[in-house]
């Protein structure tokens, strides 16, 4: 068990509600009740030594998972953080709906969502932690994709670096140069296989959908 201070929750709120922003959702706040639920989960995944939704559904979920990368929980749970919301490259804003590549991240930007907690669990002679986000009321309901992910401000894409691309480039080529990035990432980040997979079929989707460009 790794037990938050209260600087770190609002660092980590701080942090989460930036990533919001980007995508016009209002800042969401800190619930400590939320956050003893997701404490148990993590205490209990990291006692199991297994990686696996609880299947609560008064909550949104999103957890993940690093081994090797220290023990410092603030530093843990912002890769986390950082890890969810890169899957927007994989996310279609023209087709809204659910998607097993882009649920961490349209859990984390859900319009409606007002309350989380995110904790941490690590099992320090393995280096294992296991993050785990709840939140409330939960999203990724079907049909209310369209009113509860929005677009980057102003209609904006992002590159991997986080800068904004000019019109020019928000292209076909730069969905498939950010799902490569996302590869990256996921490999970094020690995300699940079927993750990298799924970004790896996506860039051949885009290549047999679009073959000349």
């Amino acid at each position: 068990m790794s037990a938050l201070t209260i600087a770190q929750k609002t660092d980590i709120t701080n942090y989460v509600n930036t990533y919001r922003a980007k995508n016009q959702a209002p800042p969401m706040s800190w619930d400590e009740s939320i956050y003893a639920v997701s404490q148990n989960w993590s205490n209990h995944l990291a006692g199991m030594h297994v990686i696996q939704h609880s299947g609560n559904n008064s909550y949104g979920e999103n957890i993940a998972f690093f081994q090797g990368y220290g023990s410092d929980p603030l530093d843990l749970i912002k890769k986390a953080i950082d890890s969810w919301y890169a899957e927007i490259a994989l996310y279609d804003f023209s087709k809204p709906g659910f998607s097993e590549t882009t649920g961490h991240f349209t859990c984390l930007v859900w319009l409606a969502t007002t309350k989380f907690a995110i904790s941490v669990s690590i099992d320090i002679p393995s280096t294992e932690a296991y993050i785990v986000m709840n939140t409330s009321p939960p999203g990724n309901y079907i049909g209310e994709f369209d009113k509860n992910v929005l677009p980057l401000v102003g209609g904006q894409t992002l590159s991997p670096s986080g800068n904004v691309l000019p019109p020019q480039l928000q292209t076909h080529k730069r969905i498939i140069f950010q799902a490569l990035y996302n590869i990256v990432n996921a490999i970094n980040t020690n995300q699940p296989k079927s993750l990298i997979i799924s970004i790896i079929n996506n860039i051949i989707h885009q290549i047999n959908t679009y073959p000349n460009f």
